[in-house]
């Protein structure tokens, strides 16, 4: 599960920020992930990650772009999601070739809105 880690470095990096900036409450925040991001695991590690800090109960919301793909092999294009993926490795359907998934550009934070 990939989104964990990763949510863990985002949790790790804005509590910092906020410290930094003195600022108290957040409201809300804005994140944009790849369709190769799962929504329900980062849902659950930003919930398990964020309990008893300033972002705890603060709105998530996610918005998702679509990651598309052309085989370097064969041509296809695809837009691949989560389900598509065998760890990190997309395989093309047409022809077998594999490609390994950049996880970590696969989630991005837009916005926090404090109170």
């Amino acid at each position: 599960m990939h989104e964990y880690s990763i949510v863990e470095q985002v949790v790790e990096q804005i509590l910092r920020h906020l410290k930094e900036e003195n600022i108290e409450s957040v409201q809300r925040l804005r994140f944009q992930r790849g369709s190769t991001f799962a929504e329900e695991p980062l849902r659950q590690a930003w919930e398990m990650l964020t309990e008893n800090t300033l972002l705890e109960g603060a709105a998530l919301e996610v918005e998702e772009y679509v990651e598309e793909y052309a085989c370097a092999n064969c041509g296809l294009k695809q837009i691949v999601h989560a389900d598509d993926l065998i760890g990190h490795m997309f395989i093309c359907p047409e022809c077998g070739a594999g490609y390994a998934i950049q996880e970590s550009a696969g989630l991005k934070l837009l916005e926090i809105e404090v109170r």
